[in-house]
């Protein structure tokens, strides 16, 4: 009730002109109405920098980390190749003592392998998850979105700077009409 009368003295006001310090009310008001809207988007515009700058620490971290990966060959290549020979080599074998030693051999060597085996498919799965997350093209795509983000960011920044410019405007010519028409 109370801001409807103010808007009816304000309104009663309009026809002999702006009564004294209403024009400092009436700025106050716009700049308290658009204060809230102005710093959300100022937030957004500055987390939207942060993601860029991290975006930007994380691609020069890949780029480093390629540059210093060395190139590994698989171990298990030679296991696997060596457990067709043990087995032939169990045909060679003459004597049960022999047969016996060369198969423990064969089966500590074959469960090596088998457990060589998994942690390398394990190990290959994490690589692949590390690139498809974290690797140099994976850091590459996430700092095209967060450039994209801060244009957008600040692009949305803008249209509220210039939603309280038109409010700004308005606020200007109906002062000036008001003061035109005393």
């Amino acid at each position: 009730m109370a801001q409807r009368d103010g808007q009816v003295s304000a309104g009663q006001g309009s026809a002999e002109g702006l009564e004294p310090g209403e024009r400092e009310q009436l700025v106050y008001a716009l700049e308290t109405r658009f204060a809230d809207h102005l710093e959300a988007a100022a937030s957004e515009v500055r987390a939207a920098e942060r993601e860029l700058e991290e975006a930007r620490e994380a691609l020069a971290s890949a780029e480093r980390a390629e540059t210093t990966r060395r190139y590994q060959s698989d171990p298990l290549v030679f296991m696997r190749a060596s457990m067709a020979e043990e087995v032939d080599g169990l045909e060679r074998k003459t004597t049960p003592k022999k047969l016996r030693a060369s198969y423990r051999f064969l089966v500590d060597r074959a469960a090596e392998l088998a457990a060589g085996e998994v942690q390398g498919y394990r190990n290959d799965r994490e690589a692949a998850e590390h690139q498809r997350t974290r690797g140099l093209e994976a850091c590459r795509e996430a700092e095209q979105r967060a450039v994209a983000n801060l244009e957008a960011a600040q692009a949305m920044q803008e249209r509220v700077r210039v939603a309280e410019q038109s409010a700004r405007d308005g606020l200007a010519v109906m002062v000036r009409k008001i003061e035109e028409a005393v």
